[in-house]
Protein backbone atom coordinates (compact mmCIF):
# COMPACT_ATOMS: atom_id res chain seq x y z
CA UNK A 1 0.00 0.00 0.00
CA UNK A 2 1.12 3.36 -0.56
CA UNK A 3 -0.30 6.49 0.12
CA UNK A 4 0.12 10.88 -0.81
CA UNK A 5 -1.47 13.16 2.01
CA UNK A 6 -2.04 16.30 -0.83
CA UNK A 7 -3.60 19.90 0.24
CA UNK A 8 -2.61 22.40 2.51
CA UNK A 9 -5.74 23.40 4.84
CA UNK A 10 -8.17 20.84 3.93
CA UNK A 11 -6.30 18.24 3.30
CA UNK A 12 -7.20 14.47 1.22
CA UNK A 13 -5.06 11.28 1.30
CA UNK A 14 -4.81 9.03 -1.58
CA UNK A 15 -4.04 5.40 -1.14
CA UNK A 16 -2.98 3.88 -3.87
CA UNK A 17 -3.77 -0.19 -4.02
CA UNK A 18 -1.83 -3.08 -5.79
CA UNK A 19 -3.61 -5.93 -7.08
CA UNK A 20 -4.80 -7.79 -3.99
CA UNK A 21 -4.89 -4.95 -1.66
CA UNK A 22 -7.50 -4.22 0.57
CA UNK A 23 -7.89 -0.99 2.55
CA UNK A 24 -11.17 -0.15 5.36
CA UNK A 25 -12.58 3.46 5.11
CA UNK A 26 -14.94 4.92 7.99
CA UNK A 27 -18.80 5.35 6.05
CA UNK A 28 -18.86 8.61 4.25
CA UNK A 29 -15.69 9.32 4.04
CA UNK A 30 -14.48 8.31 0.33
CA UNK A 31 -13.80 11.37 -1.59
CA UNK A 32 -13.63 9.49 -5.35
CA UNK A 33 -11.80 5.83 -6.47
CA UNK A 34 -10.68 4.51 -9.38
CA UNK A 35 -12.58 2.41 -11.42
CA UNK A 36 -10.48 -0.51 -10.62
CA UNK A 37 -11.52 -0.40 -6.95
CA UNK A 38 -14.48 -2.55 -5.80
CA UNK A 39 -16.49 -1.32 -2.85
CA UNK A 40 -17.99 -3.38 -0.32
CA UNK A 41 -19.39 -2.53 3.24
CA UNK A 42 -17.87 -4.92 5.84
CA UNK A 43 -19.03 -4.52 9.95
CA UNK A 44 -16.41 -3.29 11.81
CA UNK A 45 -13.56 -4.50 13.97
CA UNK A 46 -12.61 -7.47 11.34
CA UNK A 47 -16.36 -8.51 10.61
CA UNK A 48 -18.05 -9.34 13.87
CA UNK A 49 -21.34 -8.82 14.93
CA UNK A 50 -20.70 -7.26 18.26
CA UNK A 51 -17.63 -5.16 17.06
CA UNK A 52 -19.84 -3.49 14.71
CA UNK A 53 -22.82 -2.63 17.37
CA UNK A 54 -19.87 -1.19 19.55
CA UNK A 55 -18.89 0.86 17.01
CA UNK A 56 -22.28 2.17 15.96
CA UNK A 57 -22.52 3.20 19.69
CA UNK A 58 -19.02 4.92 19.42
CA UNK A 59 -20.19 7.45 17.08
CA UNK A 60 -19.45 5.76 13.54
CA UNK A 61 -20.83 3.39 11.77
CA UNK A 62 -21.23 -0.33 12.32
CA UNK A 63 -20.10 -0.80 8.75
CA UNK A 64 -16.93 0.01 6.80
CA UNK A 65 -16.56 0.25 3.27
CA UNK A 66 -13.89 -2.59 2.14
CA UNK A 67 -12.14 -1.09 -1.12
CA UNK A 68 -10.34 -3.51 -3.40
CA UNK A 69 -7.77 -3.90 -6.29
CA UNK A 70 -9.10 -6.99 -8.18
CA UNK A 71 -7.46 -7.12 -11.46
CA UNK A 72 -5.04 -3.92 -11.36
CA UNK A 73 -4.10 -1.30 -9.12
CA UNK A 74 -6.51 1.89 -8.63
CA UNK A 75 -6.49 4.60 -5.96
CA UNK A 76 -8.81 5.44 -3.69
CA UNK A 77 -9.22 9.19 -1.87
CA UNK A 78 -10.04 9.90 1.93
CA UNK A 79 -10.87 12.96 3.88
CA UNK A 80 -13.16 14.39 7.25
CA UNK A 81 -16.14 16.68 7.03
CA UNK A 82 -14.38 19.58 8.18
CA UNK A 83 -11.58 21.39 6.88
CA UNK A 84 -8.66 20.21 8.65
CA UNK A 85 -5.33 18.05 8.24
CA UNK A 86 -4.28 14.20 7.39
CA UNK A 87 -2.60 12.42 10.29
CA UNK A 88 -0.65 8.99 9.41
CA UNK A 89 -0.26 6.43 12.35
CA UNK A 90 1.94 3.73 11.79
CA UNK A 91 1.49 1.35 14.94
CA UNK A 92 4.57 -1.33 15.84
CA UNK A 93 3.67 -4.41 17.38
CA UNK A 94 3.03 -3.82 21.17
CA UNK A 95 2.28 -0.27 20.04
CA UNK A 96 -1.87 1.30 20.50
CA UNK A 97 -3.43 4.26 20.58
CA UNK A 98 -6.61 5.49 21.37
CA UNK A 99 -8.78 7.74 18.56
CA UNK A 100 -11.89 9.83 19.19
CA UNK A 101 -14.35 8.41 16.53
CA UNK A 102 -14.86 11.61 14.42
CA UNK A 103 -11.53 11.11 13.71
CA UNK A 104 -10.41 8.20 12.37
CA UNK A 105 -10.78 7.67 8.43
CA UNK A 106 -9.36 4.56 7.17
CA UNK A 107 -7.11 1.35 8.06
CA UNK A 108 -5.26 -1.82 6.32
CA UNK A 109 -6.34 -3.71 9.18
CA UNK A 110 -9.92 -3.40 10.68
CA UNK A 111 -8.91 -6.72 13.10
CA UNK A 112 -6.72 -4.13 14.86
CA UNK A 113 -9.71 -2.20 16.04
CA UNK A 114 -11.33 -2.81 19.53
CA UNK A 115 -13.58 0.04 20.79
CA UNK A 116 -13.37 0.91 24.71
CA UNK A 117 -15.63 2.04 27.14
CA UNK A 118 -15.19 5.61 29.05
CA UNK A 119 -18.15 5.79 32.13
CA UNK A 120 -15.76 9.19 32.94
CA UNK A 121 -15.79 10.32 29.07
CA UNK A 122 -19.74 9.68 28.48
CA UNK A 123 -19.93 13.18 31.34
CA UNK A 124 -17.23 14.89 30.00
CA UNK A 125 -18.28 15.57 26.34
CA UNK A 126 -15.08 13.09 24.96
CA UNK A 127 -18.17 10.04 24.31
CA UNK A 128 -18.99 6.80 26.31
CA UNK A 129 -16.65 4.52 23.26
CA UNK A 130 -13.29 5.72 21.58
CA UNK A 131 -12.01 3.44 19.28
CA UNK A 132 -8.38 1.62 20.29
CA UNK A 133 -5.96 0.02 17.57
CA UNK A 134 -3.19 -1.96 18.07
CA UNK A 135 -0.26 -3.00 16.14
CA UNK A 136 1.25 -3.46 13.84
CA UNK A 137 -1.54 -1.48 11.09
CA UNK A 138 -1.48 1.80 9.93
CA UNK A 139 -4.45 4.16 9.96
CA UNK A 140 -5.36 7.54 8.99
CA UNK A 141 -6.69 9.94 10.98
CA UNK A 142 -8.91 13.61 10.10
CA UNK A 143 -7.81 16.39 12.67
CA UNK A 144 -10.34 19.47 12.30
CA UNK A 145 -8.13 22.87 11.64
CA UNK A 146 -4.28 22.00 12.13
CA UNK A 147 -2.43 19.01 14.29
CA UNK A 148 -1.25 19.68 17.23
CA UNK A 149 0.72 17.39 18.84
CA UNK A 150 2.14 17.04 22.19
CA UNK A 151 5.33 14.55 23.18
CA UNK A 152 5.01 13.91 27.05
CA UNK A 153 8.34 12.82 29.07
CA UNK A 154 8.03 10.87 32.11
CA UNK A 155 6.09 12.24 34.88
CA UNK A 156 5.02 15.50 33.02
CA UNK A 157 1.63 16.80 33.02
CA UNK A 158 -0.51 18.43 30.73
CA UNK A 159 -4.48 19.56 31.18
CA UNK A 160 -6.37 20.35 27.03
CA UNK A 161 -10.04 20.85 26.60
CA UNK A 162 -11.84 17.45 26.15
CA UNK A 163 -13.26 19.01 22.96
CA UNK A 164 -9.47 19.32 21.51
CA UNK A 165 -8.74 15.69 21.81
CA UNK A 166 -8.43 13.50 18.49
CA UNK A 167 -6.23 10.56 19.78
CA UNK A 168 -3.49 9.80 22.13
CA UNK A 169 -0.83 6.62 23.15
CA UNK A 170 -3.13 3.90 24.99
CA UNK A 171 -0.62 3.46 27.22
CA UNK A 172 -1.91 6.74 29.15
CA UNK A 173 -5.30 7.43 30.06
CA UNK A 174 -6.41 11.01 31.11
CA UNK A 175 -7.82 12.32 34.43
CA UNK A 176 -11.27 14.26 33.77
CA UNK A 177 -10.40 16.89 36.28
CA UNK A 178 -12.68 19.72 36.69
CA UNK A 179 -11.65 23.16 34.62
CA UNK A 180 -11.19 25.71 37.32
CA UNK A 181 -13.53 27.47 39.95
CA UNK A 182 -17.64 27.89 39.47
CA UNK A 183 -16.74 31.01 38.14
CA UNK A 184 -14.12 29.94 35.83
CA UNK A 185 -16.70 27.33 34.61
CA UNK A 186 -19.18 30.25 33.98
CA UNK A 187 -17.47 33.12 32.93
CA UNK A 188 -14.97 31.31 30.90
CA UNK A 189 -16.18 29.52 28.66
CA UNK A 190 -13.66 26.64 29.01
CA UNK A 191 -16.75 24.02 29.85
CA UNK A 192 -16.84 21.77 32.93
CA UNK A 193 -13.90 19.19 32.57
CA UNK A 194 -10.48 18.95 31.38
CA UNK A 195 -8.36 15.98 30.34
CA UNK A 196 -5.65 15.61 32.35
CA UNK A 197 -2.59 13.21 30.88
CA UNK A 198 0.95 12.32 32.29
CA UNK A 199 3.40 11.19 30.46
CA UNK A 200 5.11 9.62 28.36
CA UNK A 201 2.53 9.96 26.28
CA UNK A 202 1.88 11.21 22.87
CA UNK A 203 -1.26 13.31 22.23
CA UNK A 204 -2.93 14.56 19.22
CA UNK A 205 -5.55 17.62 19.42
CA UNK A 206 -7.55 19.14 16.58
CA UNK A 207 -6.60 22.84 16.77
CA UNK A 208 -10.21 23.40 16.21
CA UNK A 209 -12.80 21.97 18.42
CA UNK A 210 -15.44 20.42 16.26
CA UNK A 211 -18.55 21.09 19.33
CA UNK A 212 -17.33 24.40 19.71
CA UNK A 213 -17.20 25.19 15.64
CA UNK A 214 -20.44 23.73 15.26
CA UNK A 215 -22.22 25.85 17.99
CA UNK A 216 -20.48 29.02 16.45
CA UNK A 217 -21.57 28.27 12.84
CA UNK A 218 -25.08 27.94 14.54
CA UNK A 219 -25.36 31.48 16.44
CA UNK A 220 -28.14 33.61 14.17
CA UNK A 221 -27.01 36.44 13.30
Amino acid sequence: MEYEIVGGSMQIVNVKLKPGEKFYVDAGKVVSRSDSIQPNSKLAGGGGLMKGLMMEASGTSAFLTECSAESEEGVIALAGVIPGKVKTIDLKEGESIMVEHFAFLGTNDPSKLQVKASVRGMFTGTGLLMEQFDGPCTLFLHLCGDIIEYNLKEGSFIAVDVGHIAAFSASTMPEFVRSGSAKTIVFGGEGLYMAKFKGPATIYLHSVSRANLSAALSVKK
